[in-house]
């Protein structure tokens, strides 16, 4: 698929008159993004531009705040922890999920029965085992994620 680019002008705060030079694409995410704020493109620009004013690449240095907004955006996003129900009963996984924090993890594994704790991975932990008897004693495996502040993944038959 062909890029596409489009030259804008814009008289920026403590920077004076610039171009960019961006893909459509990039464009239209831009103003997405700054519309979301409630901004101009412009102003957004301006503050990004204030983190590093003798950049060499004012266009690379837009183009790369812009992806690691969208992309902090979609991890926020995913990074909620709490069940996720299924739109059907799974055989393995019940009717759902778990996304668990730190602290919630640790809740759930307090009086658990483990029967594996599998580290040979390098960026997890399998766990599985039983839930503590007083919920249920039902089966679980836990993908214990050993990124720092990240979420883990438990699944166990049902989901509340």
């Amino acid at each position: 698929m062909k890029k596409t680019f489009k030259t804008r002008n814009a008289e920026l705060a403590g920077i004076g008159r610039t171009s960019f030079r961006l893909e459509d694409t990039t464009w239209t995410a831009l103003d997405m993004l700054a519309a979301k704020r409630g901004i101009r493109w412009q102003n957004w620009a301006s503050e990004v531009l204030a983190t590093q004013p003798d950049a060499p690449n004012r266009t690379a240095l837009i183009r790369a705040a812009l992806a690691d907004e969208l992309m902090a955006e979609q991890i926020h996003t995913i990074a909620e922890s709490g069940s996720v129900e299924g739109d059907s009963h799974h055989e393995i996984i019940g009717n759902g999920y778990w996304r668990l924090n730190d602290e919630q993890l640790q809740s759930e594994l307090d009086g658990a029965t483990i029967v594996t704790r599998d580290s040979s991975f390098a960026a997890f932990t399998l766990l599985t085992g039983y839930k503590d008897k007083s919920y249920g004693g039902s089966p679980f495996v836990i993908i214990q994620n050993e990124l720092r502040g990240q979420l883990h993944l438990m699944i166990a038959p049902d989901v509340d």
